[in-house]
């Protein structure tokens, strides 16, 4: 009986520290994310005093960065915080825009030509199929620093520098070997019988991958798309070396700069949320599938 007390203690114990663990991680990391929003809401003067502000009080809440960013109407707090909005806060609007038709394209793009390609790895036995799997994959194992050099000179060569399309092109070669090696996962698990069944019925192989395959793979569709966009989305130095107009320059690239020239602090922090929210809002909405993608056991 003392034993078994002492095993249960042992076991409240462990869950305590663990939760605690849990609660002070997840402060650690949630604590930036929830210091920008907050900041993104408050009154220019209200940022530049001594203590901060922590709680978000009606007297210092504010929209004026937000508008500013969305309209790029100036607000009425004087000429000083004025001057502090610089032309570099009317490039965030259209560097969001950027980056989502760039990041959409990629992902649909991922799934066109992943999906096929995939399925073909996993199901089709050729010659020299595991080594071209492995030979593909191993492309996204080299650091983008790596080849942005090469990259640059071969854009500039073909006229493509400072398009959107020169960016489309080269994340989708980032991220296309990650989508295979997801989706390849999935497809190997999807029951061959449920295939075979249908090909006897008289279907052709795009039938039996519209109309079996695809259905029962899901969820890892979904988690491929969205992995795909969060890191086209998110990708910086071809960002940042290939771009240099308003025209293809996405939102990364433009907060490594946006705030060398004195930038109020409130129109940053306001970038700074625009700038994450939409892979912070997929993030959330696709978890499940995400976290599926993650922990799914690969052949």
């Amino acid at each position: 009986m003392r034993r078994q007390d002492t095993i249960s203690g042992r076991r409240r114990r462990k869950a305590v520290w663990l939760a605690l663990m849990t609660v002070l991680i997840g402060m650690y990391l949630l604590f930036p994310l929830v210091w920008m929003a907050l900041s993104s809401f408050q009154d220019e003067r209200v940022l530049q005093s001594r203590p901060p502000r922590v709680l978000l009080t009606p007297d210092i809440f504010t929209l004026d960065h937000y508008n500013f960013l969305l309209t790029g109407r100036m607000p009425e707090t004087g000429i000083m915080v004025q001057a502090m909005y610089t032309m570099s806060g009317t490039y965030v609007l259209p560097s969001v825009v950027n980056s989502l038709v760039i990041a959409v394209t990629v992902t649909l793009g991922n799934l066109i030509l992943g999906i096929p390609a995939a399925h073909a790895f996993a199901r089709v036995r050729f010659r020299g199929n595991r080594t071209l799997f492995m030979a593909l994959f191993a492309t996204r194992l080299l650091p983008a620093l790596s080849i942005v050099v090469p990259m640059f000179i071969i854009v500039s060569r073909i006229g493509l520098l400072d398009t959107k399309l020169a960016l489309m092109v080269i994340y989708l070669a980032i991220t296309l070997p990650f989508t295979l090696w997801l989706l390849r996962g999935y497809f190997a698990h999807v029951p061959r019988e449920l295939e075979e069944a249908a090909r006897v019925d008289g279907a052709g192989r795009f039938t039996v991958l519209w109309r079996i395959v695809l259905p029962v793979a899901k969820p890892g569709l979904i988690a491929s798309a969205v992995f795909a966009f969060m890191l086209s989305y998110g990708e910086f130095p071809f960002a940042l070396i290939l771009t240099q107009s308003l025209a293809s320059r996405t939102m990364p690239a433009l907060m490594a700069g946006i705030g060398y020239y004195g930038s109020s602090r409130g129109m940053v922090a306001a970038a700074s949320v625009l700038s994450f929210a939409p892979p912070l809002v997929l993030a959330a909405l696709f978890r499940r599938q995400l976290i599926d993608g993650l922990t799914q056991r690969f052949e």
